[in-house]
């Protein structure tokens, strides 16, 4: 296994979520109320920018009544968004207003300023509007346009985002997402829409940095539930503890992945509505035509090769370049649920309807990428299980099949909707899970919380199943009822004879190291190549007991490669493995 990619990302970068909201200098936080229409989200917000000294951080406190927005919240500099909880954990909601000629603004927030930062936590992001619309052909909750920024979103609900809930078009960009629920991304009319987290590249070609997602739930999606690393080299992609159900689409568009992480997730109905005879066999495959899967892979293009830091005008650039890659798929349960297959059964036997389409069904893997995982060594899939998790009965409704009744906050249902999509390239009506429908005919508004499917369990799978890190498969929070708590740094006072493992991994051409010892004696830190040469020595000396060490080892001197890095004290040794990508 690869020890060196899994969830190193999560030890010093994660502290900056977790933000109790007495954190900030009180001069540097602006404390935002939800107001009349008069004074708006996006107003407070512009007029604070162009103060000349504007805050570092917005804190959102009311949560009996959404926000709302006429305009984007548009932020050019780094900036927190975060909101105080109420007693019940319900967090502040933003949503759109209707506008004077009876339009829906589309974008809540855009990211402008490169190299900046951006924190957004403990807030309910809703597209729908106070008029219970949508804005079907602009719908975007977080938008990242500025190169090499860092987005930390934790604890946040993206609900019925009819375009994307997070988009970026950057150079360079990074997300950590974690603890967030995106709940019913239903756009009537494309299948093509309604994605969680994408990389824009019909804006052009940009290469990514980070992209980690842990402890998120999916539910309720038409499209990916990560369109990464598309067309354009990402150095890193970190799928971890997500609960993923009910996709139209794949839940990946990620088959030029260099490196990559899924594990420990639930993939349950996932790329459901499989391939329309149009989208057979090129739609969602890049370079090899054939039928998509969950897990999808393809050969590297020349492009992302290049960006790989593999010399491709060498004539075994295609063979270095997969040799190069590290692909680790191990641990997850994925199911199809049998309504699903019949039901695609039944449409492809009716060949006199009119409307007739045929549907390619989908599975977990298509051969073309078991190939690669078979003919790869540096591609490993271990521990994947087809097993049905149980799920409670509302997700059985919200898949409308033949025979049940499906409630109407979940719209036709989600069998339903696929024959009407596939009969027509189009659709008039929603599916979902128990979606939020506002009704501002008493008074103020808000979204059910606790959310539907915490006080149903719905989530909660009764079959008995233990990931491998003997944690739960898929989100946590069903279980808990909290958000999953982030790695902390090292405590004040550390205990233990311990080597972290390094961030960034891969990295280009520095990375953090850090090590603790629990007894006063000699010891070092030393790097080694793959041939077992020492390299480099980071550290050499006495060192203290109850002491962090911290240091930034520099490799900018060194060639594109895996490396070893070693603690040694007496008779004792840790070896953790890294590697430098240029």
């Amino acid at each position: 296994m690869k020890r060196f990619l899994y969830a190193t990302l999560f030890v010093a970068l994660m502290m900056l979520l977790i933000m109790p909201n007495h954190s900030f200098a009180a001069n540097d936080t602006l404390v935002v109320y939800a107001t009349p229409i008069a004074n708006t989200l996006d107003k407070v917000v512009a007029q604070d920018q162009a103060s000349g000294t504007p805050h570092l951080v917005y804190q959102l406190v009311s949560v009996d009544t959404p926000y709302t927005f006429d305009a984007t919240v548009a932020v050019d500099n780094s900036v927190t968004f975060i909101g105080k909880s109420g007693s019940n954990g319900r967090p502040p909601c933003i949503q759109p207003d209707v506008l004077s000629d009876a339009s829906i603004p589309g974008h809540l927030f855009t990211f402008t300023k490169s190299g900046s930062i951006v924190k957004i936590k403990n807030l309910y992001l809703i597209g729908i509007s106070v008029n219970n619309t949508i804005n079907s052909g602009d719908g975007f909750g977080i938008t990242v346009t500025g190169d090499s920024i860092k987005c930390y979103i934790d604890n946040v609900v993206f609900e019925q985002w009819s375009q994307f809930g997070i988009d970026y078009s950057g150079n360079w960009d990074s997300f950590w997402i974690t603890n967030c629920k995106f709940r019913n991304f239903v756009n009537p009319g494309s299948d093509y829409t309604g994605e969680a987290l994408r990389f824009r590249n019909d804006l052009g070609h940009f290469p990514t940095d980070t992209i980690s997602m842990k402890y998120n739930t999916f539910l309720g999606l038409n499209g990916y539930v990560a369109a990464v690393g598309v067309t354009s080299y990402m150095r890193y992609f970190d799928f971890e503890h997500n609960t993923v159900v009910a996709t139209f689409k794949n839940p990946f568009f990620n088959m030029n992945a260099t490196n990559w992480v899924c594990q420990h997730n639930i993939f349950y109905a996932a790329f459901a509505g499989g391939m329309g005879n149009g989208e057979y066999p090129w739609w969602d495959r890049i370079w090899a035509p054939g039928v998509g899967s969950v897990i999808d892979l393809d050969t590297l293009s020349k492009e992302i090769a290049g960006g790989f830091g593999i010399d491709t005008t060498q004539a075994n650039w295609v063979t270095t370049a997969e040799a190069a890659r590290i692909i680790e798929i191990n641990d997850n349960v994925y199911f199809k649920p049998q309504s699903i297959t019949d039901a695609i059964t039944t449409w492809n036997a009716d060949t006199a309807s009119t409307h007739y389409t045929w549907i390619y069904e989908t599975d977990w893997m298509n051969d073309y990428t078991a190939t690669m995982f078979g003919n790869h060594s540096n591609f490993h899939q271990n521990g994947n299980q087809n097993v049905d998790p149980g799920f409670g009965a509302g997700i059985t409704t919200m898949l409308g099949a033949s025979g049940t009744t499906v409630p109407s906050d979940d719209g036709i249902g989600f069998i339903p909707w696929l024959q009407q999509f596939r009969a027509a390239g189009v659709a008039t009506d929603f599916w979902g899970y128990k979606m939020a429908i506002p009704d501002y005919s008493s008074g103020n508004w808000k979204p059910t919380w606790p959310l539907p499917e915490e006080t149903s369990d719905d989530l909660k799978y009764s079959a008995s199943l233990t990931a491998s890190d003997g944690k739960v498969y898929g989100d946590p929070y069903w279980f808990t009822h909290t958000p999953t708590a982030v790695k902390q740094l090292p405590a004040s006072v550390p205990e233990k004879f311990e080597l972290s493992n390094n961030y960034p991994n891969p990295f280009n051409p520095s990375t953090e190291i850090s090590f603790t010892v629990d007894r006063n004696a000699p010891a070092s830190l030393k790097v080694y190549n793959t041939l077992g040469q020492l390299v480099m020595t980071v550290f050499e000396g006495n060192a203290l007991a109850h002491q962090s060490y911290d240091f930034n080892v520099n490799m900018d001197k060194f060639n594109s490669g895996v490396y070893f890095y070693r603690l040694e004290q007496g008779a004792r040794a840790i070896t953790q493995k890294m590697i430098l990508l240029k």
